[in-house]
């Protein structure tokens, strides 16, 4: 199954590097278009969104997190957050566990 992941440039430009395809967006719209998408693909196992995107989407975004199927949904820190000063891939790191 693969991941995806929706956000800002910066932040889906650093997935990327980890082998994460994505979505950049720049709107809750645009968020929620990207997302609908995704979950009607059953390759996608899990569907990783930019926590300043989960922001913007407020409870529409615990909707897709609440699901009881695949895709899962969940929020990762982007580079937009508090810790924005900090390394791209310092963030990628920490979210999915890997050394880069």
């Amino acid at each position: 199954m693969k991941i995806k992941i929706v956000g800002d440039i910066i932040t889906v430009r650093g997935f990327g590097f980890a082998g994460i395809d994505g979505i950049v967006v720049k709107t809750a719209q645009e968020a929620k278009a990207a997302i609908r998408s995704m979950l009607q693909d059953e390759d996608i196992g899990l569907i990783l969104v930019a926590q300043s995107v989960a922001n913007a989407l407020g409870g529409e975004f615990d909707d897709y997190r609440f699901r009881k199927h695949l895709p899962l949904v969940m929020s990762v820190e982007d580079s937009t957050g508090e810790k924005a000063a900090e390394d791209i891939m310092a963030v990628v790191q920490r979210s999915l566990g890997l050394k880069l």
